[in-house]
């Protein structure tokens, strides 16, 4: 990413980031991906980057339905797409 091509080491916040795609292959419902979000900000703002934790928090909103042909989308671990 930008970060290790800038400062050429992982982001601090690389956990958060980490736990969020381990939620996002899994999928569920839209209440368990509002929730995976918002654990994704509250992770990376608790890390002492709260601007950057906004911004991604409106990057997985908006690029991650699971309906989107993107391959980080909610649920793509499995083939069927969608909220269960």
């Amino acid at each position: 990413g930008i970060y290790r091509t800038i400062f050429r080491r992982d982001p601090p916040w690389l956990g958060c980031c980490t736990e969020h795609d381990k939620l996002y292959w899994q999928g569920g419902t839209r209440a368990q991906r509002k929730s995976a979000d918002i654990g994704l900000m509250r992770c990376v703002a608790d890390n002492g980057h709260p601007v950057v934790a906004f911004i991604m928090y409106v990057g997985v909103r908006l690029g991650g339905h699971p309906l989107l042909p993107f391959s980080w989308r909610w649920g793509y671990g499995w083939r069927n797409r969608g909220y269960r």
